[in-house]
């Protein structure tokens, strides 16, 4: 059965909020192939188209380096940063999850839930 734009921008805003109510994530947005934030929660203020510009040149940096070894498809796709991470998944068709977390985050914990939420936005979109 089909869902309307209304209940998947619903189900979108709830699977956000949950990766936003891990400790230590910050943001959490849904960015399209062409570079637009399509979605986003945050705790802070953010540029969204900048970040939906670094998000595509660091996703498609991981998967030409990926490529270049032989190794595929980049599935996440980690930053680890002085004062915290970028973590990206792609999922659908040229869409990429991308999450925004502080230095007090539990990597693993993200991880799982960010293989979980991309599950999920799999089947919505």
């Amino acid at each position: 059965m089909a869902v309307s734009r209304a209940e998947r921008t619903q189900k979108i805003e709830k699977l956000l909020a949950s990766l936003t109510a891990i400790r230590g994530v910050t943001a959490a947005a849904v960015v399209d192939s062409d570079g637009f934030v399509t979605h986003i929660r945050r705790d802070f203020e953010i540029d969204a188209d900048a970040l939906g510009a670094a998000v595509q040149i660091m996703y498609g940096s991981a998967q030409r380096a990926a490529n270049n070894v032989g190794q595929g498809v980049a599935s996440v796709v980690l930053s680890e940063n002085k004062d915290g991470l970028v973590m990206l998944a792609p999922f659908g068709k040229g869409f990429i999850l991308a999450l925004v977390a502080d230095k007090e985050v539990m990597l693993g914990a993200v991880r799982f839930e960010v293989k979980e939420t991309v599950t999920e936005l799999n089947r919505l979109f």
